[in-house]
């Protein structure tokens, strides 16, 4: 998949996090999860930098607003979503508004990014027998606990429910720690757009249940993903395609890679050839070796050795000269420059108009592309 920053899996959430290597190599075609996906929103937004091996993050404009001088972060990457920064000296990570507010201070890697105004932390438990054992719980927009740590496996919350398990089947709680759907699932995903992808059993079909519990689409599928743009993939037989939210095909299984639907166009590979459709599976863009999600009209692609940004028509907005590119994330893109006659790469944001608003230009090195 694109090359995105490197992933830190802790207590069981999926959290940014500068404290362990920069982007991935990887230049391949992208298949990236519908759920979460962000879109291009007017809501204030931070996006973390590194200076000197340290980290901070700016604003959508450009302009610091936390200051480079952290050890580690993380973030959800949401419009309007919390921070954090670490403190590896006095063992302590500090959580920020979207507007760069201090929120409060926790122990440094026992909680993670706020969802939902709920981040999981973990703490140990004192069991019956007198063993101890690391339970999960959930810690408000305060730092203070909001559910106690009960669940053997915990999720972040995605629209007001979270996934959890108290012994091997999974459930969903509420931000109150109510449970809302009882505990009978092997597989669950992240809710979007009110739907979830789930099994019954180990290496069964895979459904969808609403934010109620209710089945609404019969498990029949070999893998299924979150919903996106109305649409959400499915595969059948090593071939992936297409639904609606009532389980019907809008598109039949047939490609051997499919992105999610945004804001209309799905990029795929079929025989090896790929390019962009619409949701009637007609071919609308192609020519492109690696393609991303669009969002507000603009989606990273590339010909072949750089990228460079395409509108909803296949035309070029930003010329194809990054050395990578991923798909917008509000007001700014995570781009990757490489410096001339070296193997250094540079990892900045770029802005719609394809200006670079991080690193500043004063800060480039000589020979760098800037589009």
């Amino acid at each position: 998949m694109f090359k995105k920053l490197a992933l830190t899996f802790l207590m069981t959430t999926m959290v940014f996090s500068a404290s362990v290597a920069g982007p991935s190599q990887s230049q391949a075609k992208v298949q990236a999860a519908g759920a979460g996906a962000v879109q291009a929103k007017t809501a204030d937004q931070l996006y973390p930098v590194e200076v000197n091996r340290k980290y901070g993050f700016i604003n959508g404009k450009g302009k610091v607003v936390i200051e480079a001088v952290y050890d580690g972060y993380g973030y959800s990457g949401v419009p309007g979503g919390t921070v954090y920064v670490e403190d590896h000296a006095a063992k302590k990570q500090y959580y920020f508004s979207s507007e760069g507010t201090k929120l409060f201070e926790y122990k440094l890697r026992d909680a993670g990014i706020l969802y939902n105004d709920r981040a999981l932390y973990t703490a140990k438990i004192q069991l019956a027998g007198g063993a101890t054992a690391t339970r999960y719980g959930y810690i408000d927009s305060q730092g203070k606990v909001a559910i106690q740590p009960s669940y053997v496996r915990a999720f972040n919350f995605s629209e007001g429910l979270a996934r959890v398990n108290l012994g091997k089947a999974s459930g969903y709680i509420n931000t109150k720690g109510e449970l809302i759907v009882p505990y009978r699932y092997s597989f669950t995903s992240d809710f979007s757009e009110g739907m979830a992808a789930v099994t019954l059993a180990v290496g069964g079909k895979y459904g969808y249940i609403d934010t109620t519990g209710k089945l609404r689409i019969t498990p029949r599928y070999d893998y299924a993903t979150p919903f996106s743009d109305g649409a959400a993939v499915v595969s059948v037989n090593g071939k992936y395609g297409y639904i609606d939210k009532k389980g019907n095909y809008l598109i039949k299984p047939q490609f051997s890679m499919a992105q999610p639907f945004s804001e209309g166009l799905a990029f795929v590979e079929r025989n090896g050839v790929t390019f962009y459709i619409n949701k009637k599976g007609v071919k609308v863009i192609q020519g492109y070796t690696a393609g991303g999600l669009f969002k507000g009209g603009l989606a990273p692609v590339s010909p072949g050795q750089r990228y460079g940004y395409i509108n909803t028509s296949g035309r070029f907005v930003v010329k194809p000269q990054l050395y990578w590119a991923d798909s917008f994330n509000g007001e700014l893109a995570e781009i990757t420059l490489l410096v001339p006659d070296t193997r250094e790469e540079i990892r900045g944001y770029m802005n719609r108009s394809g200006t670079i608003v991080w690193p500043p230009a004063s800060g480039l090195p000589a020979g760098v592309v800037k589009p």
